[in-house]
């Protein structure tokens, strides 16, 4: 979750460098390739889009950062620091080229904290939610984060839960959760435990479900596909693309023991599973204008306006293309 870094410079071209070069007998091709937009460097390549983004990025992280430290824990629950984080997430967004599409966003109405669980593709998908989501969101994220300055502080400080994936605090983490949760923000968390390296999603971990069913409050599964071409995990390199985000049905915990996790943590990787490859499809099958179509744009991203009534389930609205 949320790993970032800044590309290394790029090497300078040279005097020979310039030009195509000539063949054998001396003479110059007669065309030379064009440009792709992209630098082709050992391990990967990285486009226009990445030095722009991550000077965004940065800036955009340490005046949130100082913000929110300098208003203090005090006031981190405030309607302010929801809409410092949208902000943030935009800025990103943005710069990145990323063009968000969202379905499902009735789902979410509801003023009542819940626990959102989604398959995790690259280190843009938190960001993605917390520009998305009509929620007060804090996020189980990984204890690096945390130890970079300025940023560390004020993750703290706002209330995102620190985990640490080889030897997790469970009680400290239960504990960090239960205040959020009773503070009325709902929690972001990623059940593989760390961004899939190759797309697929991976088992769920019990954590999450844990805490929603000792909280007793629903679980909300999410899925999200795109992300990972725009970002790719382990690399520098950000390209524009489209995102597409699908919000299932809560599964209610009321009632349920902690006898009952394995099987709502198996329901709701059900639930994501499928309608990632509802969106696989979708994304596949549709032309780039199409996607500008059944919805409007909101500051970076497309929520769908259906009637209530002519929305039918969420799976149902992917496959027939809607949101």
């Amino acid at each position: 979750m949320w790993q970032t870094g800044a590309p290394r410079g790029l090497a300078p071209r040279t005097r020979s460098e310039k030009g195509p070069p000539a063949d054998s007998r001396g003479a110059t091709p007669r065309s030379a390739p064009r440009p792709s937009g992209r630098v082709n460097r050992k391990g990967g390549s990285v486009s226009w889009r990445t030095v722009p983004t991550f000077a965004a990025g940065v800036l955009a992280t340490v005046l949130a950062a100082l913000l929110v430290r300098c208003r203090g824990a005090a006031r981190a629950d405030s309607p302010l620091t929801n809409r410092m984080l949208r902000w943030w997430a935009a800025v990103w967004l943005r710069a990145a080229g990323a063009r968000v599409t969202v379905d499902g966003l009735g789902c979410l109405t509801s003023a009542a904290p819940c626990v959102i669980v989604s398959n995790h593709q690259s280190s843009l998908d938190p960001i993605v939610y917390l520009r998305t989501l009509p929620l007060s969101l804090r996020v189980l994220a990984m204890r690096e984060l945390f130890r970079i300055p300025l940023l560390g502080p004020a993750l703290r400080t706002i209330g995102m839960i620190e985990v640490d994936r080889a030897s997790p605090d469970v009680s400290t983490i239960d504990r960090a959760a239960a205040r959020d949760l009773a503070a009325g923000h709902s929690l972001l968390a990623f059940p593989e435990g760390r961004i899939s390296p190759d797309g697929a999603i991976g088992e769920f971990k019990d954590g999450a479900f844990i805490i929603a069913v000792a909280s007793q409050v629903p679980v909300v599964p999410v899925a999200i596909e795109g992300t990972r071409r725009i970002w790719p995990p382990g690399r520098a390199a950000i390209h524009g693309g489209q995102v597409r985000v699908v919000a299932g049905s809560p599964l209610p915990t009321s009632g349920l023991t902690e006898h009952d996790v394995a099987r709502l943590r198996d329901q709701a990787r059900d639930v994501i599973c499928s309608a990632r490859r509802d969106l696989v499809t979708a994304m596949s099958a549709r032309d780039a204008h199409h996607e500008q179509g059944s919805g409007h744009t909101v500051r970076g991203y497309q929520a769908a306006s259906l009637p209530r009534r002519a929305r039918g389930t969420w799976r149902q609205r992917v496959r027939a293309g809607h949101g």
